[in-house]
């Protein structure tokens, strides 16, 4: 599988855990500080002033927020610390904001041991909430939260960003993910995690989960399995229905390549020349149970 691309999917779990102050959050992901070659690759949540947010990750939040992250399979070291002080500062200078305005959090699945103990030796660290490091320097502080000892109850998309999920962990996402509906944070989401847990997610789409959340939340082309039959009732336009039935040929080649090795040409265009929605629909089901490609083209013929 390729290398995960976690920081959408980090974004798209910031905005679902604090959904319910985004009235008065606004998000930048991947923030560019300038316009030349300094690009850093961090979330920005600007917050409206003398706003409390209740919630564990972001109580201390000031009105400006640097927010870098680290993917599950590494964390956070002393250069990177100092790398990320240097951005606060930066970014004050550059937006002429107070420094007293700017919070920096870095958060990291793995516990930053080394980097703890070096900040322990040198600054006041407290942790009065599960899975939350304050560092307090004069009037600066960080904020370090280790999204994998975060209470699950209260942290549900940080604490299952990883690709090391068990079943109960998938059907509990997609029972909650469910609950939202159509949400751009939501497939962003769920997009990374299933890509780094495709065989939970494969399992829970064959038992019925997923598909309970795909029709309330209406993601990802790639997962869906009923709508077409229902377009056609609704007098959907024949170049809708070939572009629609193209998307599930595509969809069986994508599923192939990530659970066995790309389908050859040859049978790639035996995929493309099925126009029977029906068709595509089971062979879309058992592309996700065949042991091989061998079998699955047998299921062609």
């Amino acid at each position: 599988m390729a290398k995960n691309q976690w920081h959408p999917g980090f974004c798209g779990a910031m905005k679902l855990e604090l959904n319910k102050y985004h009235h008065v959050l606004e998000f930048k992901d991947e923030h560019q500080i300038t316009k030349g070659p300094l690009r850093v690759d961090m979330l920005v949540i600007k917050k409206r002033k003398n706003v409390v947010i209740d919630k564990n990750i972001a109580r201390i939040f000031r009105n400006y927020n640097i927010i870098e992250y680290k993917s599950p399979d590494d964390t956070f070291d002393i250069s990177d610390y100092y790398k990320t002080q240097g951005y606060k500062l930066f970014y004050a200078s550059l937006k002429k904001i107070d420094i007293d305005d700017l919070l920096v959090t870095l958060v990291t699945s793995q516990h930053p041991y080394n980097l703890l103990k070096y900040l322990s030796s040198r600054y006041k660290v407290t942790s009065d909430q599960q899975g939350i490091y304050v560092i307090e320097r004069d009037t600066e502080s960080t904020q370090i939260i280790v999204s994998s000892e975060l209470p699950e109850s209260e942290n549900l998309w940080l604490t299952h960003l990883n690709k090391k999920l068990t079943t109960d962990h998938v059907e509990h996402l997609l029972t909650e993910a469910a609950k939202h509906g159509k949400d751009v944070a939501l497939d962003s989401y769920l997009d990374v995690v299933s890509e780094a847990n495709i065989k939970l997610f494969q399992e829970a789409f064959m038992k019925g989960y997923f598909k309970q959340c795909l029709i309330k939340s209406g993601y990802a082309e790639m997962w869906r399995t009923e709508g077409i039959a229902e377009g056609e009732l609704k007098g959907i336009t024949k170049g809708e229905i070939k572009g629609k039935v193209e998307g599930k040929a595509e969809m069986i080649v994508r599923i192939l390549s990530r659970r066995l090795k790309p389908p050859s040409e040859l049978l790639q265009k035996r995929i493309c020349s099925v126009h029977d929605i029906t068709k595509l629909d089971e062979l879309a089901d058992f592309a996700l149970t065949c042991v091989s490609l061998d079998e699955f083209a047998t299921a062609l013929e």
